[in-house]
C-alpha cells in the first residue's frame, strides 16, 4: 500500500502537470479571443498603369492602422487589418470583389477607390449585405445622392455636385473664361460631371460653347481641342484620369501659343503619374487641378504628423511630392472615423456598425476637423470647404495655386 503521504504528493504533481498542458490552450484561447482582428476591405486598381491612387490609399489607411493598433486596438485589445483585392478599374470584378470580401467574419467596412462606375457597381451589394461601402476617392453624386435609399454607402472624397462648380469658378476667376468647353469621359463620372456643368451655367454666367464625349483609351485630342477654339472657348473644363489626361494636355501643346487655352482639370490625373506622362508638354499649359487637401503649407497638427510618417515611410524628402494626396489623407482620416464607430457600435456588428457613424464623436483629422461627419441624411464627409487647386512640377510636386490666381 501507498503512503498517503505520497498518494497526496501524486496527486497534486499530476493535477500539476495537467494544469500545464491545459493552461497554454486555455491561454491561446483567450488571446485569439481578444486579438482576432477587425477587417477593413479596400477593392482598389492596384494593377492599372500608371495609377498611384491605390497605393496612396493603402498608405494612408495602413498608417491610421498603425496608430490605432499601437493605442490597443478597438473593442478591448482587438487590432485593425486591412485587407486588398484589385478590381483593375473594372466594374464586373469590383461587384466580384466586393461579394468576396463581404463574406469575410469582422468585416466592418469595404472601402472603394478611384474609379467612380466600380463604387456605384457595387452599391446594391453594399445594402444588401449590409455592409458599409466608403468611396475614398470616387466623385460621381449617385454615390450619396439619396442616402436613405443607400443607407451603407459613405463618402469621404469629393462630389461632383460641387467639385464641378469649383472647376468653373477657376476658369473665370484664374483665366476670365467665360467661355468653356469640356470633356468628358463616357461613363458614370462622366456623366456626373457634365449634369453638374449644365445645372450650374446659369449661376456661374458662362457659356458652354462646346463639349465632347471620349472612350476610355483615346490617345489624340487634337481635333477636339480645334473644335473648342473654332467655338470661341477660353478654357478647357476636363474631366479624366491620367492617361487620357495627359493625352488632352499633350495635344494642347502641340497648338501655336496663341491657341493654347488654359485647362482646368478634375482630380483623376493626381491618382497616376501625370508629371512623366506629359514630359513633352511641361510648361506649355496651364493645368489647374482641383483637391480636397494638400501636404504644402498645411498647418494642421494631424496633417503635419500624417505628412512626416509619409516621408518617413516613402522616402520621399519634400512634401510636395506626396504621391495622390489626397488618397493618404481621405483614407487616414476615415480609417479613423470607422474605428470610432466600431468603438461606439461596441462589436463588429455591421448595422450597428453603420448607425454609429451618424453619430460619432469629434475627431481632428488631416483635412478637418469632424464634428459630425455623416448623418442620415448626409453621407459625404467632406464639404465645399475643402477645395483648393493645384498645379504639377515637372518632378510631379504638385503645388498649391493662389487663391483666384493662375498656375504660372
Amino acid at each position: 500500500m501507498i503512503p498517503q503521504h505520497l498518494t497526496n504528493w501524486f496527486i497534486k504533481q499530476f493535477a500539476a502537470v495537467c494544469a500545464a498542458l491545459v493552461a497554454p490552450f486555455v491561454l491561446a484561447q483567450s488571446t485569439s479571443a481578444v486579438q482576432q482582428p477587425v477587417l477593413i476591405g479596400f477593392d482598389g486598381a492596384f494593377t492599372q498603369p500608371s495609377s498611384t491612387s491605390a497605393a496612396s490609399i493603402t498608405l494612408g489607411a495602413q498608417i491610421a492602422i498603425d496608430e490605432i493598433n499601437a493605442r490597443g486596438g478597438v473593442l478591448n485589445g482587438r487590432p485593425l487589418k486591412l485587407v486588398t483585392e484589385d478590381n483593375h478599374g473594372i466594374s464586373a470584378r469590383a461587384r466580384d470583389n466586393f461579394k468576396s470580401l463581404a463574406v469575410m467574419p469582422d468585416l466592418v467596412a469595404i472601402y472603394g477607390g478611384k474609379f467612380s462606375p466600380t463604387i456605384m457597381e457595387t452599391m446594391p451589394l453594399a445594402n444588401e449585405l449590409k455592409v458599409v461601402s466608403v468611396s475614398l476617392w470616387g466623385s460621381a453624386n449617385p454615390i450619396t445622392d439619396d442616402p436613405l435609399k443607400n443607407p451603407y454607402v459613405y463618402r469621404l472624397s469629393l462630389k461632383d455636385s460641387w467639385a464641378i462648380p469649383a472647376m468653373m469658378r477657376q476658369a473665370l476667376d484664374a483665366h476670365s473664361a467665360t467661355r468653356l468647353c469640356a470633356l468628358f469621359p463616357n461613363t458614370a463620372w462622366g456623366r456626373s460631371g457634365a449634369n453638374a456643368l449644365d445645372l450650374n451655367l446659369a449661376q456661374t454666367a458662362q457659356q458652354l460653347v462646346h463639349s465632347k464625349w471620349y472612350q476610355w483609351g483615346q490617345t489624340d485630342f487634337a481635333a477636339d481641342l480645334q473644335n473648342c477654339i473654332d467655338a470661341g472657348g477660353q478654357a478647357v473644363i476636363m474631366v479624366a484620369n491620367e492617361g487620357e489626361g495627359a493625352a488632352i494636355i499633350n495635344s494642347m501643346a502641340t497648338l501655336p501659343d496663341k491657341e493654347r487655352l488654359p485647362i482646368v482639370s478634375h482630380w483623376g490625373v493626381t491618382g497616376g503619374l501625370l508629371h512623366q506622362l506629359i514630359k513633352p508638354s511641361a510648361g506649355l499649359v496651364d493645368v489647374d487641378i482641383i483637391q480636397t487637401f494638400s501636404f504644402v503649407d498645411n498647418p494642421r497638427p494631424t496633417a503635419q504628423a500624417l505628412a512626416r510618417e509619409v516621408m518617413q515611410r516613402t522616402g520621399v524628402l519634400n512634401v510636395a511630392l506626396i504621391s495622390s494626396p489626397v488618397g493618404v489623407a481621405q483614407a487616414y482620416d476615415m480609417t479613423h472615423l470607422l474605428a470610432l464607430g466600431v468603438e461606439q457600435a461596441g462589436s463588429t456588428d455591421r448595422a450597428a456598425v453603420q448607425a454609429a457613424l451618424q453619430t460619432l464623436p469629434p475627431f481632428a483629422g488631416a483635412i478637418r476637423d469632424y464634428d459630425r461627419p455623416f448623418t442620415d441624411t448626409n453621407h459625404d464627409g467632406l464639404t465645399a470647404k475643402q477645395v483648393l487647386f493645384v498645379h504639377i512640377e515637372p518632378d510631379g510636386a504638385l503645388l498649391p495655386v493662389p487663391e483666384n490666381g493662375p498656375s504660372k
